[in-house]
């Protein structure tokens, strides 16, 4: 990828992620601070839910390829 490209999907997500920010403190605004933190908390904890699922897949992948590699070569 060319540098130029790099700074173009930088540029690129640093715009979505304002975007997001600007959303997200809106919606926030909306509730009281201690329901906001419980939202972003619950947020959080189903994101780490889907990352030990994934760190599991990745074991499991891990795994096979060990298995492939220990197996005897066909003829």
């Amino acid at each position: 990828m060319s540098e130029e490209a790099r700074e173009e999907e930088t540029r690129f997500s640093d715009q979505i992620l304002g975007w997001r920010n600007t959303l997200v403190d809106k919606v926030l605004g909306l509730v009281p601070r201690r329901t906001a933190e419980h939202l972003i908390n619950a947020q959080k904890e189903g994101i780490l839910a889907v990352r030990s699922f994934l760190d599991r897949g990745i074991e499991a992948l891990d795994g096979d390829m060990k298995r492939v590699h220990e197996r005897p070569p066909r003829s």
